[in-house]
């Protein structure tokens, strides 16, 4: 979250609460989209990338959590 306060980012779209039971209409369903694709957006550096840290024993974790998947569904047995 460090990129967004560096780059003095400010969300102008206004936040979309739905209380319990309360339909979803078009309207809102398309402001809370285009509210999330500019958080999103400001999250990206001006290369294209998103930035993350990703350090320490972290680094680690997503090549293995895709090794345990492939190793219990049986793909690296063919």
């Amino acid at each position: 979250m460090d990129f967004l306060r560096g780059g003095n980012f400010k969300q102008t779209i206004a936040q979309v609460k739905v209380e319990d039971g309360e339909e979803i209409t078009k309207e809102t369903a398309t402001t809370a989209v285009i509210r999330a694709a500019h958080f999103f957006s400001a999250l990206q550096a001006s290369d294209g990338h998103w930035p993350a840290e990703n350090a320490g024993p972290l680094f680690f974790l997503p090549p293995l959590v895709g090794l345990h998947i492939n190793t219990i569904s049986g793909h690296l047995d063919r």
